[in-house]
């Protein structure tokens, strides 16, 4: 199935009002440094290095064009670089953009450009710390894991790095998503190319330019004073694989607990996994995460834990994090992460495999 842009564009663009709109303006600067040092365990400690620093940049901008109090039109801008980042995974390697057209409505919110898919944005799980993440983490910048590359057009990821669908990263995509009713979100998505340096997806497989449909729901309620919110997520990505994902968080008086699940089961009946050359198994596999954390006033900590594997090979990671954010004031934050990494490739070859843990401190200046 294929839909014209026009059409999409048409549809976007489509409240057709008589009072005069405003504009109004949003935007945002980040920059954080961290060092990290890293102990690996014999034998890899002669592979990799020890000592890691690390700083990235991130602005986001958006102008909205308000027709009236139900309708209005934004342009959302994302721009984020990195200075040392061991998985290139930004559209551009080491720096990326996301663009796109976001209409509100009444009848829900429509979007188009590179963003990613709703049911990556509708995930809940284990909680992030600071600029910590448990889902696509940033350690791998500091412990290496073989199992996850990118490089240039190389990829190879043998398990899941996320329990959030982010298969298709943020490729060009179409959206919907329907107003809230008591407290349910619903959503789809159409990718033309599943393709995005940002994503799972090799540049040279064979299934990169099809196409794929997502859906996603999310709910949030209060249940005598717990705020709990779940998501809930399924993909199929044409010829490539079928994916599924579900979460759940709950919030009271300054704890939170959450947890994540992801399962890919690959289409065999057009491109099995390729045993001479498996640069893909995570599309037969599994992840899930659980975390707790705990903020009082500007300090925040959690532990979490993170396991991936492939099912068809001895592909395996886990995480076990125990991290710390401090927010000195509205610029200034500042944190402090250990982590540990296990890494077991799909065989006992010193380069597949890895293990080690890694202390990071941060500085994260906001605008």
């Amino acid at each position: 199935m294929k839909i014209s842009p026009l059409i999409i564009v048409s549809i976007l663009l489509s409240p057709i009002v008589a009072n005069a709109g405003n504009v109004e303006t949003d935007y945002s600067l980040s920059l954080n440094s961290f060092y990290g040092y890293t102990d690996y365990t014999k034998p890899y400690n002669k592979l990799y290095k020890h000592n890691n620093i690390n700083s990235s940049f991130n602005f986001y901008g958006r102008a909205t064009y308000e027709f009236n109090e139900d309708y209005a039109t934004s342009l959302v801008g994302y721009l984020m670089a990195d200075t040392a980042k061991e998985v290139e995974n930004y559209n551009q390697g080491t720096w990326g953009e996301e663009v796109y057209l976001l209409t509100e409505t009444p009848y829900g919110e429509f979007s188009i450009g590179q963003k990613n898919n709703v049911a990556y944005e509708f995930a809940v799980g284990a909680p992030n710390i600071g600029y910590y993440r448990t889902n696509n983490t940033d350690l791998v910048n500091f412990i290496t894991n073989p199992n996850w590359y990118k490089k240039g057009h190389d990829a190879q990821y043998k398990t899941l790095n996320s329990t959030y669908i982010n298969t298709d990263g943020v490729s060009p995509k179409i959206s919907y998503v329907t107003p809230s009713w008591q407290g349910i979100k619903l959503g789809a998505t159409y990718v033309p190319k599943t393709y995005s340096q940002t994503g799972l997806v090799a540049k040279d497989a064979p299934y990169k330019d099809d196409e794929a449909y997502i859906l996603g729901a999310y709910g949030i309620w209060d249940v005598l004073g717990y705020e709990i919110e779940t998501s809930l997520g399924y993909a199929d990505f044409e010829n490539n694989d079928t994916e599924y994902s579900a979460g759940i968080s709950v919030y009271r008086k300054g704890w939170t607990l959450g947890g994540s699940y992801r399962h890919t089961e690959a289409d065999t009946k057009h491109y099995g996994l390729d045993k001479e050359n498996l640069y893909d198994s995570y599309r037969e596999g599994n992840a899930y995460n659980i975390g707790l954390s705990y903020e009082i006033g500007p300090f925040t900590t959690g532990v979490s834990y993170f396991v991936s594997e492939a099912k068809k090979t001895d592909n395996k990671d886990k995480i076990i994090s125990f991290s710390n954010s401090y927010q000195y004031n509205k610029y200034i934050t500042l944190s402090l992460t250990a982590a540990h990494l296990k890494a077991e490739g799909d065989n006992n070859e010193i380069k597949n495999n890895s293990k080690g843990y890694a202390f990071i401190f941060g500085l994260e200046l906001a605008i």
